[in-house]
Order: structure tokens, then sequence, then C-alpha cells
């Protein structure tokens, strides 16, 4: 049954990947409509030009923002070898392995397929996890690289960055020039297409950022599902990574709830956990299933075939 979910899942990537070319393309042709089809064409390669960007550089990116270090098997021999025994149980060859030093317990994985992927713990997990637990989390992570996870993520959060950059960026750009002191017929004109021009980035913004998140939501928690059954194949037992779960849920209901301090789309889909959303809109839109669901289904892991 966990075979013919990876590979459906690699299908959907597919198919997901179709629909964000899909919606990049319908937000160029509007552009195109609204100015000339030459805007709309260059827009849509700009776009691309974009997201293969971020796509390539996405490992550099995040390793420099988190501020990641490269461990080896000389300088950190217990949790290399526990990448690699993991890594040697699923087939997958070994990533490259980063420690970020941020205190909040959490991980990601990233890299366009299993062969060019990284995998960053952070120093709160392993200062909170012991050994089984820290296990449990590296077989989730190494389960998004199996699944082919990171890619999609990577390309979702990259094309939503683009919708959000040319949406608010057309409103900032268009409020200063309608707040500018331009005078005369002249000036009135170029306030008049100022307001034009933030009603068109309204329209991306409003329209846009929503279709582009929901889009990754289609698939993004039945991932993060999949991942962690996948943890359990590589593992071979749910107890470490149930116990990971459960520490984190007990720290969710503490005072000291962490927040995510970077504010990086890419980061956000990729982390091992988000903390619990405090509204039911931000539930609604949160690309992680809530702590307790995912400890119950790990629960009835053994029910899997």
């Amino acid at each position: 049954m966990l075979y013919k979910q990876i590979e459906q899942n690699k299908r959907n990537t597919w198919i997901i990947l179709g629909l964000y070319t899909a919606l990049l393309l319908v937000l160029s042709i509007f552009l195109g409509m609204i100015f000339t089809r030459y805007v709309g064409i260059g827009f849509f390669i700009i776009g691309l030009i974009y997201i293969a960007h971020v796509y390539f550089d996405a490992t550099q990116h995040l390793m420099k923002v988190t501020n990641a270090v490269e461990i080896t098997k000389e300088s950190e021999p217990e949790i290399y070898e526990l990448v690699e025994e993991l890594c040697l149980a699923g087939g997958l060859p070994v990533p490259k392995i980063y420690i970020t030093p941020d205190l909040d317990p959490n991980a990601f994985a990233t890299g366009r397929d299993p062969e060019h992927a990284s995998l960053a713990l952070t120093q709160g997990l392993l200062s909170m996890m012991n050994k089984k637990e820290v296990q449990g989390v590296i077989g989730h992570e190494l389960s998004h690289i199996r699944n082919y996870d990171t890619r999609i993520t990577v390309l979702a959060s990259a094309l939503t960055s683009l919708i959000t950059i040319t949406g608010i960026g057309i409103v900032l750009f268009s409020w200063g020039v309608l707040t500018s002191e331009s005078k005369g017929w002249l000036g009135l004109i170029i306030k008049f297409f100022a307001m034009f021009l933030i009603i068109v980035g309204g329209i991306i913004s409003i329209i846009g950022i929503p279709l582009a998140k929901l889009l990754f939501l289609l698939v993004s928690r039945q991932r993060e599902y999949l991942a962690d059954i996948g943890s359990v194949d590589l593992t071979r037992e749910p107890s470490g990574l149930i116990s990971a779960l459960s520490k984190l849920e007990k720290k969710e209901e503490s005072e000291s709830t962490p927040e995510i301090s970077s504010q990086d789309l890419a980061l956000e889909h990729l982390y091992f956990n988000l903390p619990h959303p405090g509204n039911w809109i931000d539930r609604l839109f949160s690309d992680h299933p809530p702590l307790d669901k995912r400890i119950e289904r790990l629960k009835n892991s053994d029910k899997i075939e």
C-alpha cells in the first residue's frame, strides 16, 4: 500500500506542476490582455527564469538563511550514521547533512531529487529529542526526499512567491505614484493610470495567491501523513516518531510555544512541524495536519498494509 501511495504521489507531482504552469500562463494572458501581448510574454519568460533560478538555488539559499553548517561523518558521527543507516534501508543516496543554530525543534529536507538532496536538523531538535526520536524525524524527512515532495514544495513556493511579488509589487509601486506630488493634466493622467494598476495588482494578489496556496494544499497534508508512514517503513517501528510528535504537542500546549521566525515561504512548507495555527482560517490554510491527527495515524500504522 505504501509503495502504491509513493508512485501515486510522484504522478500527482506532475499533475500539480502542470496546474501551476497553467496558473502562470493564465496570469501572463491576463497581463497581456490588460497591457500588450509583449508584456504577457515577457512576464511568462521572466517567471520561468525566476522559478528555474529558485529551483536550482533553493538548497544553497535555505542553508544560508538558516545559518546551517554542513557536518561530516568525522565531525558528527552519531547523526551521520543515523542518516546513513536509514538511507541504506530506503535505497537512497546519503544527502548532505546540516545543523542549524535555531533553538526551535525542527527539521527540513530540500533538493530537486534524491541525488541532489540535503537534510537539516535544528540544534533545538537535537537538544530536545533522544536518539530514537531524532531517528524518527530523520526518517520523516528522508521519506519526503524519497517521495519527491521536496521538488514540488520548492516549485510551489517559487510560483507563489512570484505571484506575491508581482501582485504586491504592482500595488506598492502604483500607490507610490498615486501619492506623489505630480501636478497638471499629465500628473492627473498618471494618477488615474496608477489607480488602474492598483486594481490589477489587487486582482492578482486576491485571486492568484490563494489559488497557488490551494493548489499546494491539494496534496501537502497527505504528503505529511505519507512521510510519517514512510518514516515507520524506514525505522521499522513508529514509537520514535510518535514520541517526537508527542513532545512537540506538549510544547505547543505550554506557554512557550515557538513561532517560526523565518518568513521564507519555502521553509514554512518544508519544516517538519509548524506551530499549531491559532484560528480557523490559519488552520484551513495550514500545510501541516494537526499533531494529534498525525500521532493517531501513526498509532494505527500497523493496520496499514
